[in-house]
């Protein structure tokens, strides 16, 4: 193999662009360089020339959890759709507990042979260990506990209340982020990143940490290289705080496919976002997945929706085998190279924040939620002026589509707690 490679000569970056020029015929190889959302530029090729270092693998494990998560429903519906879900081939679970009453929800759901996931507040996390300590050793369980609203100092106080309760029981994790809610309101992805950091070193300088490992729940769309380079950026930049803080833990990463791309109108091709989403978030390193349904915004057929979530993670494990290598990324020329870039913008930014007070001071003062609605609303404009596309909305619109859309229904769309361009233009274009 090696007397193979050495017959072919070298080629070196200056090769490249010399004849990439020559192929543009006089246009210029500047319009090739894409001026990035995230701040910085992308060229039309990298080489190995580019690569600064070499690197070790962001993470080692190669297979991830298919997760399924339930919310807003009745103790008994999310029991019958947990139940149905694990039949079919989830292998973890994810229960909104608010007003759930735990021996209905989750009766003949055996935690003890899967993952779980659990969003509490502090009451609700004392009913849970009740239940758990009823019908299970917590040593054998492995399970994640977010907390609902992490957003004041009195908020973060009562969840160190949490800690407390679980913290002799190495795979029980609270030391939690749910970075989600920033996610759907359509941040930039080194934003998020920054918004990880800071958070995490809130909980760094304030706690004393578990054994356990920390849990972060973010949020992946359909940028494909770009997501998979900030969830790897997510795990580069821990290292360099496990340094700072001189720490074992490692981070466990829940990843949910975005709400902030998707459509009404030509729903399926929703389908095609979210696996694309999906190979992003296990490229980039998940340890856990939950694809949402095609149809999350305006449902019409729940069992075929939810019934397809799943199958797209299977498909991916067991005909693609996405399962079998870790971070197959790792030593791309142009994954690695925007890696770095996301993690130096993030980490510039998270400085920024520091300076500000850290993670709680920055949402008191609305420093999250300016500057995220800043970034939206570029994202809104190039949306509407068709430099952002969604195929089957701004572009290829299927004009055979009947959609019946009533006010009240749009309405309800309007108050999602999302900030979603392409639904920002049905709404304003199709159903009005």
């Amino acid at each position: 193999m090696q007397k193979l490679f050495s017959e072919f000569p070298s080629t070196t970056a200056s090769d490249w662009k010399n004849q990439l020029v020559k192929d543009l015929k006089g246009e210029p190889f500047e319009n090739l360089v894409w001026d990035n959302e995230n701040g910085f530029t992308i060229q039309p090729f990298y080489t190995q020339e580019d690569l600064k270092q070499t690197y070790d693998p962001a993470f080692t494990h190669a297979d991830w959890e298919i997760c399924v998560h339930k919310e807003n429903l009745s103790s008994k519906e999310i029991n019958a759709e947990l139940l149905k879900d694990l039949g079919r081939g989830a292998s973890s679970v994810s229960i909104n507990c608010k007003d759930a009453d735990f021996e209905i929800a989750l009766k003949d759901v055996q935690l003890n042979y899967i993952q779980s996931t659990f969003i509490v507040d502090e009451t609700t996390a004392l009913t849970l260990k009740d239940y758990l300590e009823k019908h299970y050793n917590l040593n054998e369980l492995n399970c994640s506990l977010i907390p609902s609203s992490l957003k004041n100092q009195a908020e973060f106080e009562k969840w160190n209340t949490v800690i407390s309760l679980f913290e002799n029981y190495k795979n029980i994790k609270t030391i939690s982020i749910n970075v989600l809610p920033f996610h759907n309101q359509n941040c930039l992805a080194y934003y998020e990143v920054a918004i990880i950091l800071s958070a995490l070193n809130e909980y760094l300088q304030a706690n004393k940490l578990p054994e356990s490992n920390f849990v972060i729940k973010a949020g992946i769309n359909s940028d494909y290289f770009i997501q998979i380079a900030k969830l790897r950026a997510v795990r580069r930049l821990w290292t360099v705080l496990k340094a700072e803080y001189n720490l074992k833990n490692e981070l466990y990463l829940i990843v949910e496919t975005s709400l902030n791309n998707k459509s009404v109108s030509d729903k399926y091709n929703n389908l095609l976002r979210t696996t694309v989403e999906a190979m992003a978030a296990v490229a980039g390193g998940c340890n856990e997945l939950i694809v949402n349904e095609f149809d999350v915004l305006f449902s019409e057929n729940e069992k075929l929706s939810s019934r397809m979530a799943i199958n797209q993670q299977l498909i991916l494990k067991d005909e693609s085998y996405l399962n079998k290598m870790a971070d197959v990324s790792c030593g791309s020329y142009y994954i690695e190279s925007i890696t770095d870039a996301i993690a130096v913008k993030a980490l510039e930014t998270f400085k920024r924040f520091e300076k500000e007070g850290g993670y709680l001071k920055c949402i008191e003062k609305g420093i999250f939620s300016s500057e995220i609605k800043t970034q939206t609303e570029k994202r809104n404009e190039l949306f509407k002026t068709g430099k952002q596309l969604a195929i089957g909305v701004n572009k290829f619109k299927n004009e055979k589509e009947k959609i019946s859309v009533s006010k009240q229904q749009s309405e309800e769309l309007k108050q999602l707690p999302i900030n979603n361009v392409v639904l920002n233009f049905e709404l304003d274009n199709f159903f009005n």
